[in-house]
């Protein structure tokens, strides 16, 4: 073996079941790997291509990080054929070491190296499960687990990352809370959203796989004006859509608590587990304590999360004692051009995309496939958490009757 294949510690078999166990691989899943490792470095090809893809990805950071297939080298695929993705798979895991080293630099323990790198598993889990082989597809997801910026934490993962919605968020600096009070919180809307006449995003619900379809007259774009003195904009409801009237927020009244590149903490919802409301909170207690003792200096103003669970048409699908629905309501939504495809990826997966033949054999399933039997739409939204995690269970924000009128 030569010294550059000892530098890469998963092309040795005993260096790649070690990592495999560390991370909860299934056990399938590590002999697949060990016959790619095998082919890789009788492979002179295909050991070239590895190595190059270590140092690009591993030791230089430029991992692959848009949400769109992972780029394939064609002589890789002539080789590996079906077995691509594993070989892809193993270079990723390449990381492994150097993901470890970034833990006991931040004094982290293998008890939560194991825990966040365990999502993997999961995927490639669920990748053997939808083709009957092992494989891996969802790449564009799990670099920011090997880069050390993803961590789990309890029930829930989080990173740091800039803001990127065009909504900005206000503080209300007065007491609030009493009938006919202004609201504590509240959204204005991203001026470059093109809305529908029910103040959804323009595109919101669209079918699956479809194009957002060109604006029309019915469309409108909300304004938002900025100046020493305050703010002016269309306010979003906490259900995601935006009110046809305006408002002026006067600075002495209100505070600027959120903008577009703000830090924020971007929660992601792993998919094994039961997700019980006490569960998320005390995970957000965990990532509150973590993230300012670990990362001082980046200090989030807000969490946010998009997921198919904040598809709004589920709180009137489901009831009210729904851990999905009571998910929902912690957040604040806002608009966004979401689709059906998100949901049902997550509720029925890729073995089901026709709703004639899709199973009922859940409450949420049976309620969706209804839904949409009725020739309703579902759409998916992002929304943004501003309290604090001992402050879960409350209301949403009140009192946007008192300064936007009826809706």
């Amino acid at each position: 073996m030569t010294t550059e294949d000892q530098s890469i510690e998963v092309l040795t078999p005993g260096r790649l079941t070690y990592w495999c166990e560390r991370i909860d691989l299934p056990d399938g899943a590590t002999s697949a790997l060990q016959m790619i490792a095998a082919q890789v470095r009788n492979d002179i090809m295909l050991k070239s291509a590895f190595a190059a893809f270590h140092e690009r990805s591993v030791l230089r950071g430029e991992w692959h990080r848009e949400w769109t297939p992972l780029p394939i080298d064609p002589a890789v695929e002539a080789r590996c054929g079906d077995n691509t993705s594993l070989f892809y798979l193993l270079a990723y895991l390449s990381a492994l070491p150097y993901t470890w080293e970034r833990y006991q630099s931040l004094g982290l323990g293998m008890d939560l190296f194991q825990k966040t790198l365990y999502d993997i598993g999961i995927h490639t889990q669920d990748y053997y499960d939808h083709n009957g082989r092992w494989g891996f597809g969802n790449f564009p997801w799990i670099w920011r687990h090997l880069a050390g910026e993803l961590f789990r934490l309890g029930r829930l993962q989080y990173m740091l990352v800039p803001f990127g919605g065009g909504v900005r968020a206000f503080r209300y600096k007065g007491k609030s809370g009493g009938r006919g009070s202004l609201p504590s919180l509240l959204l204005l809307a991203d001026p470059e959203t093109p809305l529908r006449r029910d103040g959804y995003a323009w595109g919101a619900g669209r079918p699956r796989d479809s194009a957002v379809a060109a604006e029309t007259s019915e469309t409108w774009r909300p304004d938002f004006e900025e100046s020493a003195i305050g703010w002016r904009g269309h306010p979003v409801s906490p259900e995601g859509w935006v009110y046809r009237s305006s408002v002026w927020l006067a600075a002495s009244d209100w505070e600027l608590a959120l903008k577009p590149g703000d830090t924020v903490l971007d929660l992601h919802i792993p998919r094994d587990g039961p997700f019980a409301t006490a569960d998320c909170a005390a995970s957000h207690a965990l990532a509150e304590e973590f993230f300012a003792r670990v990362v001082p200096e980046r200090p989030a103003r807000a969490l946010f999360c998009h997921t198919w669970m904040f598809s709004p048409q589920l709180s009137r699908m489901l009831p009210d004692s729904s851990n999905i629905v009571r998910f929902q309501q912690e957040f604040y939504l806002y608009p966004a051009p979401g689709t059906v495809a998100f949901l049902w990826n997550f509720v029925f997966g890729a073995k089901h995309l026709d709703p004639l033949s899709a199973p009922r054999d859940t409450t949420l399933r049976r309620a969706v496939l209804d839904h949409l039997a009725r020739d309703e739409e579902i759409f998916d939204l992002p929304g943004l958490l501003f309290h604090s995690s001992q402050e879960w269970g409350r209301e949403r924000p009140a009192g946007l009757a008192a300064i936007c009128g009826p809706s």
